[in-house]
């Protein structure tokens, strides 16, 4: 059902084809990015056009009236300067937890009255889309050159659909409290050995959350052999091993506490009964609303076999399924505008909150934000690849995804041994799962 039209409210590896991307985008520059949207406020008479956008927040977090008012100032903020390049357009957000937005969703486009967009994450929007609440985006060659590939198969259907358009990477890091903690851990040993000086540590048992201690350990190239019907090493099951030796380990430490979700983490890091914390860069402005000066924000430890792997988790743009013509002639444009380098970088730089998908981009928010070059997100890392490639799988199949996070609970909670739950995930990501 279509709405009635136009309602009055490291370094970074360059992909073939940049170079031809790159001068198109020093030859028009903002004077480009503003011609291709010049349509949206010429030929129209004037008219304004509201869009319907539907943003969320992880499951298990509640949105409270803080949330709230927090993400009508972005979007407000946002409009004000989206005007400049998109004159005539006009944004109505609506806030959701994770955990209600489906069922909000089948409400309003069963009423005719469902969003033209909806921003979340990956698994969110692959979810949506299977329950035919959101279309298919068509992805540009334009788009496709601005977006890593690894990035698009982590918002691909099984048909080869794309659910929704990744426009910005949250990414992981360690936050922690300066009053408490001088020297944040470099190292996973720094860690427990800060732990047994009484300082208090905080993580999630989720696997997304956990998969930067994945590369710790290298126990990436035996879970990417599972999901692909290999046969890992004696290396690499043992490197598995290890990891999940530390995992249980680290849940036996006095001070390292395991929680459920990020939202208590974050609440405990305010009530200072924690003093680092896991994170990710889209709950920083919550933390320095909170904390101010005293927020420390750095990478995460490293392990012996070397860095952390510092996964991103996109904000990806779906399409609704109730948008008039116009509607979703906006909504395309915008979703175009988005993630052109002079969008990318401008808005990230602004907000600080989150790392462009686009690698021109990228390049520019490297030598402007000191730090992120090292989290090497789109760099040819093995394991980096691997996460992608496991959480896509995750991402089509909630149940795979339910299934492999209770078998890391098992060795959590000390239900399994390490080598147990190697075997066990061994059978869970097997192509006869």
């Amino acid at each position: 059902m279509r709405r009635p039209c136009c309602r009055d409210e490291g370094p970074i590896k360059r992909r073939p084809g940049h170079r031809s991307f790159i001068k198109s985008v020093q030859r028009f520059g903002l004077a480009g990015a503003l011609g291709l949207l010049s349509a949206c406020s010429s030929g129209e008479n004037g008219r304004t056009t509201l869009l319907r956008v539907v943003r969320t927040l992880p499951s298990n977090e509640v949105v409270s009236s803080e949330e709230s008012t927090r993400d009508r100032e972005l979007v407000r903020d946002f409009q004000t300067h989206l005007r400049v390049v998109v004159p005539g357009l006009r944004v109505q957000p609506s806030l959701y937890s994770g955990t209600t937005v489906q069922s909000e969703l089948e409400r309003q486009t069963n009423s005719g009255l469902g969003p033209d967009l909806v921003i979340s994450d990956a698994q969110t929007i692959q979810t949506l889309f299977d329950a035919r609440l959101l279309d298919s985006v068509p992805v540009t060659p334009e788009q496709r050159q601005a977006i890593p590939p690894e990035l698009l198969t982590r918002v691909s259907a099984s048909d080869g659909s794309i659910t929704g358009l990744p426009v910005y990477q949250y990414i992981q890091l360690a936050c922690y409290d300066k009053r408490k903690l001088q020297n944040p851990p470099k190292t996973l040993q720094e860690l427990a050995q800060q732990s047994s000086q009484g300082i208090i540590f905080g993580l999630t048992q989720n696997f997304e959350n956990l998969y930067w201690s994945v590369g710790s350990y290298g126990a990436s190239n035996a879970l990417i052999s599972f999901l692909r019907g290999e046969t890992p090493t004696t290396q690499e099951v043992n490197q598995l091993v290890q990891w999940l030796t530390w995992l249980r380990a680290a849940s036996f430490q006095q001070n390292v506490l395991f929680m459920d979700d990020q939202a208590s983490l974050r609440k405990e890091l305010i009530n200072g009964n924690l003093h680092w914390i896991s994170c990710w860069s889209s709950q920083l402005p919550q933390l320095r609303e909170a904390l101010k000066e005293n927020l420390g924000v750095g990478l995460l430890p490293a392990g012996p076999a070397g860095k952390a792997t510092p996964v991103s988790r996109l904000q990806v743009w779906g399409l609704g399924r109730n948008s008039s013509q116009q509607q979703r002639r906006k909504s395309l444009e915008l979703m175009r505008f988005i993630v052109l380098p002079w969008a990318q970088k401008t808005w990230v730089l602004r907000y600080r909150t989150a790392y462009p998908v686009n690698p021109l981009a990228a390049n520019i928010i490297n030598r402007e934000i000191p730090g992120l070059q090292h989290l090497s997100l789109s760099s040819d890392r093995d394991d980096l690849r691997h996460g992608d490639e496991i959480r896509a799988a995750l991402n089509q199949s909630p149940a795979l995804d339910q299934a492999m996070q209770s078998a890391l609970n098992q060795v959590i909670f000390g239900t399994e041994s390490p080598s147990q739950t190697a075997a066990s995930l061994n059978t869970l990501l097997g192509p006869s799962s």
